[in-house]
């Protein structure tokens, strides 16, 4: 075992504005229809997926900036005792601060984020009060489907975790293939009733992507799978602990 130390969306008529080019009038009249009504944002979709989920899970956006947190469970946050406010928006590093965490650990969770092969292993992790527990950590990447414009692939990192604190290493389960399963098909089951427009904003904080002006880049419309598909391969074909 592992040892921690101590702890304005855009606002305007219809029709021609004086002094802009109708370059620019299509530019805007673009972002309008998707940021109004007729939209819904890909980040908001999965926090409130991750809200109805039964255990401990989470769904990361790799390719956003330094690969934010979109959605966390109830149970994830009664394990870590930080609040949602406190976890969307961030790298899930901020629960290794204090710990241990072995270089071909952190190489390997990279590899994991980089590339959507699967990662598996037990984790010495640090609450929001400061106390300790060894996080069983379980995740991969999921192709839920690509962008209209590009057909580049939108994937995400699914992971559930679990507390193996008191568990022998025998009687630790490397795999919640299951859990992860239910969470794909909650994924996949919303974007499938949604008729609105999906739209994916690369921002930190889901909490901001209302606002256009907190986004750092113009929405994309995104095309969901009607299944989505899991990234294979292993990152190491055995996770061991306190290697």
């Amino acid at each position: 075992a592992r040892l921690c130390g101590s702890k304005k969306q855009f606002e305007g008529k219809r029709g021609i504005t004086p002094g802009v080019s109708s370059e620019t009038q299509n530019q805007i009249a673009g972002s309008k229809a998707l940021n109004g009504e007729n939209s819904v944002d890909l980040h908001h979709l999965i926090a409130k997926i991750l809200d109805n989920i039964p255990f401990p899970a989470t769904v990361a956006d790799p390719q956003s900036q330094d690969c934010p947190l979109i959605g966390a469970s109830p149970d994830f946050v009664s394990l870590t005792q930080f609040p949602t406010t406190a976890i969307l928006g961030r790298n899930c590093r901020f629960l290794n601060e204090g710990c241990h965490l072995s270089v071909s650990d952190r190489q390997d969770i990279r590899t994991c984020v980089k590339t959507g092969k699967h990662f598996t292993g037990v984790l010495a992790n640090q609450r929001a009060d400061g106390t300790h527990f060894l996080n069983l950590l379980d995740m991969r990447g999921l192709k839920i489907g690509k962008y209209a414009e590009t057909g580049e692939e939108k994937w995400l990192v699914i992971a559930v975790q679990g507390d193996v604190s008191n568990l022998e290493t025998a009687e630790i389960p490397f795999e919640h293939i299951e859990l992860m399963e239910e969470v794909a098909k909650a994924i996949a089951e919303t974007l499938a009733k949604v008729t609105k427009n999906i739209t994916v904003r690369h921002c930190n904080v889901p909490s901001k992507c209302d606002d256009f002006n907190e986004s750092t880049e113009m929405p994309e419309l995104f095309e969901p799978y009607s299944e989505p598909i899991w990234i294979p391969g292993e990152v190491r074909e055995l996770a061991l602990i306190g290697a």
